[in-house]
């Protein structure tokens, strides 16, 4: 069940124990007139409540991560989104660039795939240090990307060469290739160890029996 109340500029909805709510703070912005007149906060709200479903369905979790309260704001910020205690930030600017004027399909689909990275790192487990351990940074990030993927968002598509711990997506197809030709269910594992243990590159001989640079040298050798 969602009740949803309608207010100028935000929207607040409550479901599965999380209340969701969307405000437009750049309303005078090209984004936000844009954003008032293509998106609208009630279709932003309901999008962000599809998204958490899939997110707790895919990490299969139960109980899932106690989350009160998530806002959502469209602000007038150099850069493009991101999610911090809880709350998602997403500019203005940015969201205008994302389709061409008056394609409020394509508009809302690009926004909807982001939607799926930044609201995965509210649900995902994350014990290590992201500050300091790119190897436990570039998983995160990876993890984040490859939700985008497997929702049916797509991604950039895989190249040869870096680093697994790179993040975003050379991390997120090195996931996906690991969970379809090694370990079903791989990211969902990785995810449940990430709640229960600090990282360590071990965890992926753990979960697939092989070290992670091996699997990284075959990965790229199937490519």
């Amino acid at each position: 069940m969602c009740v949803v109340f309608l207010l100028s500029s935000c929207c607040i909805a409550q479901a599965y124990g999380t209340t969701f709510t969307a405000e437009n703070r750049a309303p005078n912005t090209p984004g936000g007139m844009r954003f008032n007149n293509e998106i609208r906060v009630a279709w932003t709200v309901d999008m962000l409540q599809e998204v958490k479903a899939f997110i707790i369905n895919t990490f299969s979790l139960s109980p899932e991560k106690e989350r009160d309260l998530v806002p959502w704001y469209l602000e007038d910020f150099d850069g493009a989104a991101s999610s911090s205690n809880n709350e998602i930030h997403v500019s203005a600017g940015w969201l205008d660039g994302l389709a061409e004027p008056g394609d409020s399909s394509s508009l809302k689909f690009e926004l909807q795939g982001v939607m799926y990275h930044e609201m995965t790192h509210i649900w995902q487990n994350n014990l290590g240090d992201y500050g300091n351990d790119q190897y436990f940074r570039g998983v995160i990030e990876g993890i984040a990307t490859w939700m985008e993927l497997v929702a049916g968002f797509g991604i950039d598509p895989k190249v040869k060469g870096g680093n697994w711990y790179d993040g975003y997506t050379n991390t997120a197809h090195f996931l996906d290739w690991i969970d379809s030709t090694k370990t079903n269910s791989f990211v969902n594992q990785l995810n449940q160890k990430m709640g229960l243990e600090q990282w360590s590159n071990d965890f992926f001989f753990q979960l697939t029996g092989t070290d992670v640079d091996s699997l990284w040298s075959e990965y790229q050798a199937s490519s």
